[in-house]
């Protein structure tokens, strides 16, 4: 152990004790409020904010391989989560901020939860976590690093306490080549360090009935289709001026609108045809025949099916001050060229990657929506931009299958012990 690391580890311990004194004035911990699933749990701590939507993405994978195992996801202080990682699977999958980084407190968390692997999302460190983990000789795996090391609320540090603490991983799983080797300077081990790629939220592609695509493309009947999804409430009107411009250019145009909200279906369709428009309803059995202007996809679990129709895909919830947007990867997964608004704070990342890739597109309002949109309905523009977002969301894919398999494999070594 660095002696960078036994100064920290020794300042920490004297917080404890003071905070531990704190918590038995004012009750029990955080922690012990929730109780503790039964039988085997896997723990993932987010280590930075870019990490929530990779980690929903692989306990959906890990639940898929394994339904006999629970998740605990932890989150640092400053690290914002609006996605309930409950929603990733049907087992059971709790969610708190990480425990103080003191020996106590960090003993008193493990001790609750006695997790059987560590997956650590991201290269940002927290010392006492990592050591008192180590020290029960809890496999430790960090992925999804996408840059240099640090130490979690510290600007400066020791460069051996980071050598110590990257020593800890039984692997780290890294992004990109260059990562690797930022990593191994830092002081991680090279034959535990590799570049798998990105963990991507969404790689998982959705399921559709070919029997329904079938159908629904007959009734379209070679008409040109774009759609709007997991539209936020106030973004509808500002989809239907858009579509108004660029049915200008292209008269048959169809707009598809799968709302965030399916309840809400009523409510849009309804205004919508107070402005005018031939609208027709998914949950009421109606189709979009020739003259319907636009469909309301307002019932769930059929997102595969729309995204496979429509080559063009506007993402919502991206558009008005306050939304955080959503998952651009169920999209490019599927070969859809992305339009989405400026407020994806929950996706920046991913957003970002498909942005530079010019496999999607940012906009700013109606008209910057339509002149987008009337650029993109030329098959060969939207063919090329969802041809490099199913790079992108390949990789992703199999970023996410090389991961699993690691942690699999790792946890069967821990069950035969």
């Amino acid at each position: 152990m660095s002696l960078g690391l036994k100064i920290y580890l020794a300042n920490a311990k004297r917080a404890g004790a003071r905070a531990l004194q704190e918590q038995q004035a004012h009750g029990d911990t955080a922690q012990k409020r929730l109780a503790r699933p039964a039988g085997q749990l896997v723990w993932l701590h987010v280590s930075n904010p870019e990490e929530t939507s990779p980690v929903q993405e692989l306990i959906r994978a890990l639940a898929a391989e394994r339904g006999d195992i629970s998740f605990l996801v932890t989150t640092s202080e400053d690290t914002q989560v609006d996605l309930p990682f409950q929603d990733s699977c049907d087992q059971p999958c709790l969610h708190l901020p990480a425990p103080p980084d003191t020996p106590q407190q960090v003993a008193e968390f493990l001790d609750h939860w006695r997790p059987i692997i560590a997956v650590w999302a991201g290269s940002t460190l927290r010392p006492a976590l990592l050591a008192g983990t180590q020290g029960r000789n809890i496999p430790l795996i960090m992925v999804d690093a996408r840059c240099r090391a640090r130490i979690d609320g510290r600007k400066r540090w020791k460069t051996g306490m980071i050598m110590a603490l990257l020593a800890m991983f039984d692997h780290i799983l890294v992004g990109k080549t260059e990562v690797v080797r930022r990593l191994i300077r830092q002081g991680a081990i090279p034959s535990r360090t590799e570049a798998c790629g990105l963990l991507e939220e969404g790689a998982t592609t959705l399921f559709c009935d070919d029997r329904d695509r079938d159908e629904m493309a007959a009734i379209l009947a070679a008409r040109p289709v774009w759609l709007a999804v997991k539209t936020a409430d106030g973004e509808g009107p500002i989809v239907a001026t858009a579509h108004r411009a660029a049915s200008r250019l292209s008269h048959r145009l169809l707009l598809i609108i799968s709302p965030m909200d399916s309840a809400s279906g009523d409510a849009l369709a309804e205004s919508l045809t107070n402005d005018g428009w031939l609208v027709a309803q998914r949950s009421k059995g109606q189709e979009p025949d020739e003259h319907i202007q636009i469909f309301i996809a307002d019932t769930p679990d059929e997102l595969g099916l729309w995204l496979r129709l429509a080559p063009v895909c506007f993402i919502g919830n991206s558009l008005i001050k306050g939304g955080k947007g959503c998952s651009p990867f169920e999209a490019s997964a599927l070969g859809s060229a992305i339009l989405h608004g400026p407020f994806v704070e929950s996706y920046r990342t991913g957003y970002a990657r498909l942005d530079t890739a010019g496999a999607a597109r940012e906009v700013r309002d109606a008209a910057h929506l339509a002149t987008n949109l009337q650029e993109l309905l030329a098959p060969d523009i939207a063919a090329a931009m969802a041809h490099a977002g199913w790079a992108i969301s390949t990789s992703g894919a199999e970023a996410v299958d090389h991961t699993v398999g690691l942690i699999l494999q790792t946890l069967a070594k821990t069950e035969e012990r």
